[in-house]
């Protein structure tokens, strides 16, 4: 249902053979406001879908542990109205 979940958790899902964007939007419809979506993924670009296409970019918090792998990107994104 819409807005049920608090948190959604996504490692190395999106790199799959469907439409990330899709499947992205539908992580946001499925969170609260407020809610946070959480991912570790290592396709190029998805960040731009992620953060550009779905959340918007002030919606995220990046983490990169591993700068030198430019294909790893993570960090949480917080689902705002």
């Amino acid at each position: 249902a819409d807005g049920t979940y608090d948190v959604v958790v996504c490692s190395m899902f999106l790199c799959q053979d469907f439409n990330a964007e899709v499947v992205v939007s539908e992580i946001k419809r499925v969170l609260k406001p407020g809610g946070r979506f959480g991912f570790y993924e290592h396709v190029e670009d998805i960040d731009g879908i992620i953060v550009g296409k779905v959340f918007g970019e002030r919606s995220v918090i990046r983490v990169q542990a591993y700068p030198e792998m430019v294909n790893v990107i993570a960090g949480v994104v917080v689902n705002k109205v």
